[in-house]
C-alpha cells in the first residue's frame, strides 16, 4: 500500500512539473523570465520554511560540519527545470518538452540504479529496461512527428 501511495505522489509531482512548465511558460511571456524564477524560489523558500516549522522537532538536523556543496546539487536542478520548462513550453510545447524530459529522467535514472548512486539498491540494466526506455523514445517520436 505504500508504494502505491508513494506511486501516485510521484505520479502528481509529474502533473506539478507539467503544470508548474505551463504556468512558468505563460507568465514568462506576460512579465520576465528573471521575475518568474525569482517568484518560484520565493515560494519554494517560503513553503520549505512552512514545512519546516511544521515538522520541527530536535533542531535543524544538519550539522555543519558535515555540509559539502553537494548539499546544493538539488537546489540547482531545479532551478535548471524550472529555467528550461519555462523556455521550452512556449517554444516546443508542453508535449515536447515533457515527452523530452521524461527521455532524459529515464536514462539518468537506469544509469544512477546500476551505479547504486547515493546508496540506491543496485539495479541490473536489463533487456526489459531497456526496451522500457526504447519504447519511451520511439513512443515521444510518434507523438512528435508531424509537430
Amino acid at each position: 500500500m505504500l508504494k502505491l501511495f508513494i506511486g501516485l505522489l510521484a505520479l502528481l509531482a509529474g502533473v506539478a512539473s507539467s503544470t508548474q512548465g505551463l504556468y512558468n511558460g505563460f507568465w514568462r511571456d506576460q512579465i520576465d523570465l528573471k521575475t518568474i524564477v525569482l517568484v518560484n524560489s520565493l515560494v519554494v523558500v517560503a513553503l520549505s520554511i512552512i514545512l519546516f516549522i511544521i515538522t520541527y522537532n530536535n533542531g535543524v538536523k544538519l550539522s555543519f560540519d558535515k555540509f559539502t556543496p553537494s548539499i546544493l546539487i538539488g537546489g540547482v536542478c531545479g532551478f535548471f527545470i524550472i529555467m528550461t520548462f519555462a523556455i521550452s513550453f512556449p517554444v516546443i510545447g508542453a508535449t515536447a518538452s515533457s515527452l523530452i524530459f521524461i527521455i532524459g529522467l529515464l536514462s539518468a535514472s537506469l544509469f544512477y540504479d546500476y551505479i547504486g548512486a547515493l546508496n540506491l539498491v543496485k539495479e541490473a540494466i536489463s533487456v526489459e529496461r531497456i526496451i522500457g526506455i526504447l519504447l519511451v523514445i520511439f513512443g515521444t517520436f510518434l507523438a512528435l512527428k508531424n509537430s
